[in-house]
């Protein structure tokens, strides 16, 4: 793997993006008139699964990398097939996988 530091800066991006847009989000709800928030989940659903799929493979992969950085790759991979039996939806799928593919450029070779 290459250097290590740079992926981790990486992953915690992922993390914070999340926590950002979670913030955001939640602000917006809260000065929502009653009627108005179903249309306004609707719009935020989205992007806001596609985020929580990254920060919870950035968490995983956070975790291995402190452990054994050459498993990153690998056990990301298998909480991937993990996360689509559990029938997420294809946004937090394809945040999940974003990171997976951050990662696997950060593998030599």
């Amino acid at each position: 793997m290459h250097d290590p530091s740079v992926l981790r800066r990486d992953l915690e991006e992922a993390q914070d993006h999340f926590e950002q847009y979670r913030a955001s989000v939640t602000t917006m709800f809260e000065e929502r008139a009653a009627g108005e928030l179903s249309r306004a989940l609707e719009v935020v659903f989205p992007d806001l699964a596609f985020y929580e799929g990254q920060a919870v493979a950035a968490a995983v992969a956070l975790e291995y990398l402190a452990v054994d950085s050459a498993s990153v790759s690998k056990v990301l991979a298998n909480e991937l097939v993990e996360q689509q039996g559990a029938r997420r939806s294809r946004e937090y799928l394809a945040g999940f996988a974003k990171v997976l593919a951050r990662v696997n450029q950060h593998e030599p070779g």
